[in-house]
């Protein structure tokens, strides 16, 4: 079954950087998400390409847009998340910094799945919620 997708005009034109970005309906709801790039970008690539992709998921979606940013411990997320916080009206930031438990870490590892603090959770539930 075919997708319906926004963002790609033609197949000419992929090198473009924001023309990678494409939205993929979702069968379960009337809303869009997202599709996968596969193309490893380079942090100042990927700010633009999460940028471009807001825009065109708050054109298409009603409510709010939920994002998430992941990778191991020291490769930029929080910094990464501070830019599209400065550069975008309007969002919120729910850093994994606020919800670790260091009596859990161990041997400076801050990566282990015993982090998530249940507070988390109930955060992401209400945001859930309010969509």
């Amino acid at each position: 079954m075919a997708h319906d997708t926004i963002g790609v005009d033609s197949q000419k034109h992929l090198g473009r950087l924001k023309d990678q970005v494409r939205l993929i309906k979702r069968k379960d709801c009337e809303r869009y998400e997202v599709a996968p790039i596969q193309n490893k970008l380079s942090f100042e690539n990927g700010f633009f390409i999460v940028f471009h992709a807001c825009q065109l998921l708050v054109q298409k979606n009603d409510g709010m847009i939920l994002i998430g940013v992941g990778g191991p411990s020291g490769a930029g997320k929080t910094v990464f998340a501070e830019k599209i916080f400065n550069s975008m009206p309007d969002i919120a930031v729910i850093s994994m910094d606020n919800y670790s438990d260091s009596s859990r870490i161990v041997d400076g590892n801050f990566d282990g799945k015993s982090l998530f603090h249940p507070f988390l959770f109930d955060a992401l539930a209400f945001l859930l919620w309010c969509i």
